[in-house]
């Protein structure tokens, strides 16, 4: 009975690693059954060597990907460097025509709406209109009678 089972095993085991594919990284002989591709060399790779430094991708460009906006180190703004240009130029530049504190001119960011509450102020990321007063709001202060509605003054 032991000769049966014995020759059934490798069959069995041929079927599975049929499943699954070999990790394409040279010192890796891994076989994953559920191997993740490299976005772009797109071969098969293990958990551990699928990312494009890990297995050195000879198609992955760094400059393209890993991209981080510098800050000012006068202002403390972000300076956004276009693909292909010298961050020391860009920052440069930014030094002489943009930086608030270097310039003299006020800046120009963009404010995030706040908190139309007289004490609040919270900066909002999904403001909510009241529909009584059309003034913005958190969602602590979005009901009229929280935030002092003009309207609920007003007879109806």
């Amino acid at each position: 009975m032991s000769g049966q089972s014995g020759s059934n095993t490798p069959s069995r085991d041929d079927q599975l690693l049929a499943i699954g594919q070999q990790c394409s990284h040279p010192s890796c002989l891994l076989i994953d059954f559920l191997p993740l591709k490299c976005q772009h060399c797109a071969q098969p790779y293990c958990a551990e060597h699928f990312m494009p430094l890990a297995h050195s991708c000879e198609k992955f460009d760094e400059t393209k990907y890993n991209r981080v906006a510098p800050t000012c180190p006068v202002c403390n703004v972000p300076v956004a460097i276009p693909p292909g240009e010298d961050p020391n130029i860009r920052m440069e530049r930014h030094l002489a025509e943009d930086c608030s504190v270097t310039t003299g001119k006020p800046s120009k960011g963009k404010s995030a709406p706040t908190c139309d509450h007289a004490k609040c102020n919270k900066v909002l990321f999904a403001p909510i209109k009241c529909d009584k007063c059309a003034k913005r709001y958190c969602p602590a202060h979005r009901f009229p009678n929280t935030h002092a509605c003009p309207s609920l003054a007003a007879p109806a």
